[in-house]
């Protein structure tokens, strides 16, 4: 999975973030041994040293536990683009990418599994699409306002567009990592990025909006 939002969460007091994290840190111990399905909650309490009880105090279901536990491993883009330079001269798009390939195939059975998990489980599923809009919601404001005078389509069609071409690479990169090179990454967005911004045949060329002071 690629994510490219942070989740700001609310403070919890330092002995319950101790407990929170011990029990994230057993459940993913639990399920490298056996699996999503297998990890039950009394032996990942157990692993941490806690009653299950601890677990409800902290944790509402397994769903929510599995689901924190999971944002350890999960990837991040979060590109930095650069004020003032054109959609199409921007590479920090292929760059952030790139940097994920390792991470991505360290944690590639993991992740592989775990969607597969979700997919059995509603509020696993609840949670993931939440997390997505919010990822795509994030994007698209911010695509609006550092480029929206440039953009030929809408700003959220090219978030999914980078996002889903970011799942593409990393999955061929498991695959055939020596076809997948930093040159090829940084050709395919600088090729999204150009047709973003070109203006299609026949169509009304948009006015251009000045920004906000």
């Amino acid at each position: 999975m690629v994510y490219s939002v942070r989740v700001v969460k609310s403070p919890v007091s330092s002995k319950r973030q101790r407990t929170r994290e011990a029990l994230i840190d057993a459940t993913l111990a639990v399920i490298a041994e056996k699996g999503f399905e297998g990890a039950s909650l009394d032996e990942i309490a157990a692993r941490a040293g806690v009653t299950k009880g601890a677990i409800y105090s902290n944790f509402r279901s397994k769903a929510e536990l599995v689901w924190e536990a999971a944002g350890r491993r999960r990837l991040s883009l979060q590109p930095p683009f650069r004020p003032g330079v054109p959609l199409r001269d921007q590479h920090v798009v292929a760059e952030t990418l790139l940097a994920q390939f390792a991470p991505a195939q360290r944690f590639a059975e993991f992740n592989g599994e775990l969607q597969l998990y979700i997919r059995r489980d509603p509020e696993l599923k609840a949670r993931q699409a939440a997390l997505y809009k919010q990822i795509f919601d994030a994007g698209e404001a911010q695509l609006e306002a550092l480029f929206g005078h440039e953009l030929e389509i809408p700003a959220r069609s090219l978030v999914l567009a980078a996002q889903a071409m970011a799942l593409g690479f990393i999955a061929q990169f498991d695959r055939t990592p020596d076809e997948v090179t930093p040159q090829v990454v940084e050709a395919a967005f600088d090729s999204l990025a150009i047709g973003a911004t070109s203006p299609r045949k026949g169509a009304k060329k948009k006015p251009r909006r000045t920004r906000e002071p």
